[in-house]
C-alpha cells in the first residue's frame, strides 16, 4: 500500500496517477498481489466504488481475499444496501468470504448482519437467522478462544425473540425458553474460555426468566441440573489440557513464522493423536481414580479437529503442510464426505498454486465426484459407456483444473512432469471406460494422443537446454500405444524420434528403455535390429552397461543360437573398436603435436584406418591450440555450455570431410580460438556443423562476417608439389570444369543459439536460392557415388556428388 500511504492529504490527482500506474502493473503481471491490494486501497480513498468493485472481483479471480479485505468490501456494500435485493448481495459476500477462510471475525459480523436484517414479526425471517447462527456454531463454535462470542450472540438473539413474543403466547414463549436452555447446555459441554462466566449466566437464566424450567431438589445447593454440572466439569478438565497449547499459539504470534508454525504443528500433532483414540466406556462401578489422568482419556472429535485445522490454515494460509495434513485427515477419516474434500482442495490451490501435490489431488477428487454423479449404461462386457458430447462437458471441470495448473508457472522440471503425467493419466482412464468398438473410442484416443503430444513438446521446450532430460513421458506414451491401442508401429516411431535427437544415439538412458520396451511389446526381429543399433551407437563410458542389457534381452527372448552368437560377435567388435579409440586419444596426450586423422568409415562399421607416417608428418598441428578429442567423441553429443554463447558462433553447411583443424585455421584470423567442436554421428562421421568458441566477444562479431564464405585452404595444401609434371597437368585440365570441393562450399556462420536445434531438421534459411543443387533421399545403403554419377550424367556431364 506504499503508493497510497505516500500521498499527502489524499490528493485526488495524485491518487488517480497512482491508480494508472497500478493498473499498468497489473496489465503486465495480473499475479502481482501487492499491486492488487494497493489498487483497492487507492480506489477506496478516491471513492470510485464502481471501479473498486471491479478491482476486488479481479483480485478474487486470482487470489483468495483475507478476512480484512472481505470485511472492508462488506462494509462498503452495507453503506448503500437499503433494499432487500442489495442486502441479499451482501449476504452472498459473507458466504464468499467464508469460502475463502473460516475466520471467526467474519462469522461474528455475519451473525450481527443476520440480527440487523431479521424481522422479529416473521417466523421465516427468524428461522433464516437461526440457520446462520447454527452454521456459525458448526464451523467455529468449537473454537476454544473465540467460539464463546458466537454462543453469546446467539443467546442474545433468542432472548430478544422471546421478549418480542406476546404474553398470551405462552407455548411459544416456553418453546423459546427451551431453545435458550438447550443452547446453554450445549455451550457448557464443550471447552472454551470464560466457562465460569457462562455457568453463572446460566444460573441467572434459570433463576429469572427460565425459572419454570428447573426446580432444585430439596437440601440441594446446586442451582443447575446435576447432569449439566457433570458435563461442565468434564469440559473444564478438557480445557485444562488444551490451554497450554492455546497459550503457546498466543505467545508465538509475536515471534517468527517458524516458531508460530511449530506451535500449530505441535497442537495438531496432539489433536490427531487424540482423535485416533476410542472414547472410553464408562460404568457405574468405575472409580474416580480411573480419570485422574484426563489427558490420557482425551478424545478429539472430527469436528474439533477440523475447526483446529481451519484456524491453522487461516493463520498460515501459505504453508502447504497444513493444507496437505488437513486433506490427509479428511480423506482418511471422513472419506464419505468427498464434497468437503473437493472444496478444501479447491481452496488450497488458490492459496498455494506452487504445490503440485495439491493440484493432483484436487483434480483426482473432482474426477471422482463427477464419476459418482454420472449414470452409465453397462454393455455386455460390463464397461461404462457415455456419449462424446456429454462426457466432454462433464469432465470439462477436470480439464480446466489441469490447464490452470499448467498455467501456474511451474519451472521445476519434476513438477512439470508430474502435472503432465497426471493429465495423461486422466485421459487414459477416460479412454479405458469405453470399448474399442464404441464410436467414442477414436475421439477419446485422439484427445489422449493430443495431450501426450502437448506434454512432450512442452517438456522439450522447457528442458531441452539441460544435459539430463527426463523422457519418461515418451516412454509412457509408447507403452499406451503398445498395450492399450495395440499400435506397435506408432510406439516404435516414438522411440525412433527420440533416439534421432542430437546426442541421444550414444547414451544408455535412451537405448536401455527402448530395448526393454521392444523386449516386452515387440517381436524378435525388431529386438535384434534395435540391439544391433544400440551396440554400434553407444559410447565408451556406457558401453558395458548396454552390452549387458542387450545380452539379457536376447537371452530372455530365446533368440536362435546363430543370432545370439552374431550379437556376441558385434559386441566384441564394438568393444575392440572403442578400446582402440581410447588408446588413440591417450597416445595423443603424450605428444606435443596431434596429427589430423582422416577417418574412412564404411556402412558396415569398419574400424578407422591410420594414415601412413609421411602423411601424418605433412599435416601435424600444435596440440596447444586444438581442442583435444574426447575419448567418447565417437558418436557422443557434447552438451554446450550456455554461459559461453556470447563467445561462440555456430557454423553449418560444412562439407563432411572438413576437419576441426581446417575450421580452426579459417577462424583464427578473427581472434584467438579456444575450442572447435565438430558434431559427429554415432559412427564418428561429421554432421556438417560445428561450434567455434573464441577467447573474447569481439571475435564473434568478426567471425559473423565470414558467413557464406568457404573454408580457408591451409598453406600446406597449396605448397609446391614434388611432381615436376603437376603444374603442366593443372594447365592441361584448366579448361575442364571442376566440381566444387570442401573449400568452395559456402559455410553458414550465425550466433550461437542452441534453442534453434529443437529438431533434427535443417532450419537455417539460405540467403539465396541454389537451383543447381538437387537433393536425393530414400537411397539404399548399397548405393555408391559411381551409381549416382552414372544415373545423373544423362542430364549433365558436370557433377559433384556428396
Amino acid at each position: 500500500m506504499e503508493p497510497c500511504e505516500s500521498v499527502a492529504n489524499n490528493d485526488t490527482s495524485t491518487l488517480q496517477n497512482t491508480v494508472k500506474d497500478l493498473c499498468h502493473r497489473l496489465e503486465k503481471n495480473p499475479f502481482d498481489y501487492n499491486a492488487h491490494v494497493q489498487l483497492i486501497e487507492c480506489l477506496r480513498k478516491i471513492g470510485d466504488f464502481k471501479r473498486l468493485k471491479t478491482s476486488r472481483e479481479r483480485m478474487h479471480e486470482t487470489y483468495p481475499l483475507t478476512a480484512a479485505l472481505w470485511l472492508q468490501w462488506i462494509e462498503d456494500e452495507l453503506k448503500n444496501a437499503s433494499t432487500l435485493e442489495e442486502k441479499r448481495r451482501v449476504e452472498i459476500l459473507f458466504k464468499r468470504a467464508i469460502d475463502d477462510y473460516e475466520d471467526i471475525n467474519v462469522w461474528l459480523e455475519y451473525c450481527h448482519f443476520a440480527i440487523s436484517t431479521s424481522d422479529f414479526s416473521s417466523a421465516d425471517s427468524i428461522k433464516q437467522a437461526e440457520v446462520i447462527f447454527e452454521s456459525a456454531l458448526s464451523h467455529q463454535g468449537l473454537n476454544v478462544v473465540g467460539g464463546s462470542m458466537l454462543w453469546e450472540i446467539y443467546r442474545e438473539y433468542l432472548t430478544v425473540v422471546w421478549s418480542q413474543l406476546p404474553q398470551d403466547h405462552k407455548e411459544m414463549k416456553l418453546e423459546q425458553l427451551n431453545k435458550m436452555n438447550r443452547l446453554f447446555q450445549r455451550q457448557l459441554s464443550i471447552p472454551h474460555l470464560n466457562m465460569e462466566q457462562t455457568l453463572n449466566e446460566y444460573k441467572t437464566f434459570l433463576s429469572d426468566i427460565g425459572v419454570e424450567l428447573y426446580q432444585p431438589r430439596e437440601n440441594s445447593d446446586s442451582f443447575v441440573p446435576q447432569e449439566i454440572k457433570t458435563e461442565y466439569e468434564k469440559a473444564l478438565e478438557r480445557l485444562a489440557v488444551i490451554l497450554p497449547f492455546e497459550e503457546s499459539i498466543e505467545e508465538s504470534t509475536d515471534k517468527s513464522e517458524a516458531e508460530s508454525v511449530s506451535s500449530w504443528n505441535t497442537y495438531i500433532d496432539w489433536a490427531v493423536h487424540c482423535a485416533k483414540r476410542k472414547k472410553p466406556k464408562t460404568s457405574k462401578s468405575s472409580d474416580s481414580k480411573n480419570n485422574e489422568n484426563n489427558s490420557n482419556n482425551f478424545v478429539v472429535s472430527p469436528n474439533e479437529l477440523c475447526c483446529l485445522f481451519e484456524r491453522a490454515i487461516t493463520a498460515h494460509c501459505l504453508d502447504t503442510s497444513f493444507w496437505i495434513r488437513y486433506a490427509d485427515y479428511v480423506e482418511s477419516q471422513l472419506e464419505t464426505d468427498v464434497l468437503r474434500l473437493q472444496k478444501l482442495l479447491s481452496r488450497s490451490v488458490r492459496n498455494c498454486p506452487w504445490c503440485v501435490e495439491l493440484w493432483q489431488r484436487y483434480a483426482l477428487v473432482t474426477e471422482a465426484v463427477i464419476l459418482e454423479n454420472i449414470s452409465f449404461k453397462s454393455n455386455t462386457n460390463g464397461t461404462q459407456q457415455e456419449s462424446v458430447s456429454n462426457e466432454s462437458d462433464l469432465f470439462k471441470e477436470v480439464d480446466g483444473i489441469y490447464e490452470t495448473a499448467l498455467a501456474a508457472g511451474f519451472t521445476n522440471p519434476d513438477d512439470v512432469l508430474k502435472i503432465w503425467r497426471s493429465y495423461c493419466d486422466h485421459h487414459l482412464r477416460r479412454l479405458l471406460l469405453l470399448d474399442k468398438s464404441s464410436l467414442s473410442w477414436e475421439y477419446r484416443l485422439s484427445l489422449l494422443r493430443a495431450t501426450f503430444g502437448r506434454a512432450i513438446e512442452y517438456c522439450f521446450e522447457l528442458l531441452h537446454s539441460q544435459s539430463n532430460v527426463d523422457w519418461s513421458l515418451l516412454n509412457y506414451y509408447a507403452f499406451v500405444e503398445a498395450k492399450y491401442v495395440e499400435d506397435k508401429e506408432r510406439a516404435r516411431s516414438l522411440w525412433t524420434s527420440l533416439i534421432k535427437l542430437p546426442g541421444h544415439g550414444s547414451r544408455a538412458e535412451y537405448w536401455i528403455p527402448y530395448i526393454q520396451f521392444e523386449q516386452t511389446w515387440g517381436d524378435m526381429k525388431n529386438l535384434l535390429r534395435i540391439c544391433a543399433m544400440a551396440i554400434n551407437s553407444i559410447n565408451f563410458d556406457q558401453s558395458e552397461l548396454v552390452f549387458q542389457v542387450v545380452l539379457r534381452a536376447v537371452g530372455e527372448t530365446g533368440v536362435p543360437v546363430k543370432q545370439y552368437r552374431d550379437i556376441i560377435t558385434k559386441i566384441h567388435a564394438r568393444r575392440a573398436s572403442l578400446m582402440e579409440s581410447v588408446k588413440d586419444v591417450q597416445s595423443t596426450k603424450s605428444d606435443t603435436e596431434i596429427p589430423v586423422k582422416l577417418m574412412e568409415t564404411k556402412l558396415s562399421g569398419s574400424r578407422k584406418r591410420k594414415l601412413p607416417d609421411h602423411q601424418n608428418d605433412a599435416t601435424t598441428l600444435k596440440s596447444a591450440k586444438v581442442s583435444k578429442p574426447n575419448p567418447t567423441s565417437h558418436g557422443t553429443f557434447v552438451p554446450h555450455d550456455p554461459s559461453k554463447n556470447e563467445f561462440t558462433v555456430f557454423v553449418s553447411n560444412l562439407d563432411y570431410s572438413v576437419s576441426e583443424e581446417q575450421i580452426k585455421h579459417t577462424f583464427e584470423k578473427c581472434g584467438n580460438v579456444t575450442s572447435v567442436r565438430l558434431v559427429r554421428d554415432y559412427a564418428g562421421r561429421s554432421k556438417g556443423f560445428a561450434y567455434v568458441e573464441f577467447e573474447n566477444k569481439e571475435s564473434v562479431k568478426t567471425a559473423l562476417t565470414l558467413d557464406r564464405q568457404g573454408i580457408t585452404r591451409p598453406t600446406s595444401e597449396s605448397a609446391p608439389c614434388d611432381d615436376d609434371n603437376q603444374q603442366q597437368k593443372e594447365e592441361d585440365n584448366a579448361t575442364i570444369p571442376k566440381p566444387p570441393n570442401c573449400y568452395d562450399r559456402p559455410m553458414f556462420v550465425s550466433i550461437c543459439d542452441p534453442s534453434r536445434l529443437k529438431s533434427c531438421g535443417f532450419k537455417y534459411t539460405v540467403g539465396k536460392k541454389e537451383p543447381e543443387k538437387l537433393f536425393v533421399r530414400n537411397l539404399d545403403k548399397s548405393v555408391k557415388n559411381e551409381d549416382l554419377e552414372k544415373l545423373f550424367k544423362q542430364v549433365s556431364s558436370s557433377l559433384h556428388i556428396q
